[in-house]
């Protein structure tokens, strides 16, 4: 009997720390441009031109007019797809509990992390299927979405003093020239 109420003080102990480190996120945010990186001109620098250039390099001496190469023009979609996002970016509704984080920007990006396990979720970008992660970690929220060829990771680290929360993404896609890495802050912004 004593062995079992040592294990129930254990696991209440645990998860009173885990509380603690777990700040609340909840609520309205809107961005700073002030103090953000300007998204546009990251995903310029990750995605490359907008013109689709070049050729197979095995398809120069056929009758075939090859124009561009075949990921080219996949490429060049997920570039405008980036910057169709840049508006949905701009403010970011965050909802927790104990079990799960939901995010959500604009009317319809809205995503669902389990804070307790992986759980499957749809790429806005493919429409594949992409595993979704959150954890807490060092009073930090990490969340991960992971597909057949990306990877997304959002850290969301609370700024209380000035009621600001920071919001680092890194997005690494086979068809990006580089991984897309951006730092934004947002606001507090919960008057509706």
């Amino acid at each position: 009997m004593l062995a079992r109420f040592a294990a129930v003080l254990v696991i209440v102990a645990s998860g009173a720390s885990a509380a603690e480190e777990a700040p609340l996120l909840t609520g309205v945010w809107k961005l700073n441009r002030e103090l953000s990186d300007d998204l546009a001109a990251k995903i310029d620098a990750a995605a490359g031109s907008q013109y689709m250039s070049g050729g197979p390099s095995w398809a120069a001496e056929t009758w075939i007019p090859w124009g561009t190469s075949f990921s080219e023009g996949q490429r060049v979609g997920v570039r405008e797809f980036l910057l169709a996002t840049v508006p949905a970016l701009q403010a970011v509704e965050i909802e927790q509990n104990a079990r799960e984080v939901k995010t959500i920007h604009g009317d319809s990006g809205v995503r669902i992390f389990n804070l307790t396990r992986a759980s499957a979720g749809t790429s806005a970008m493919t429409g594949d299927k992409v595993m979704r992660q959150a954890r807490f970690q060092g009073g930090q929220l990490v969340l991960e979405s992971k597909g057949k060829d990306s990877r997304l990771t959002e850290a969301l680290t609370l700024v209380p003093s000035r009621n600001q929360l920071t919001y680092a993404l890194r997005l690494e896609q086979k068809l990006l020239k580089m991984p897309l890495e951006a730092s934004l802050v947002y606001d507090r912004n919960d008057a509706r």
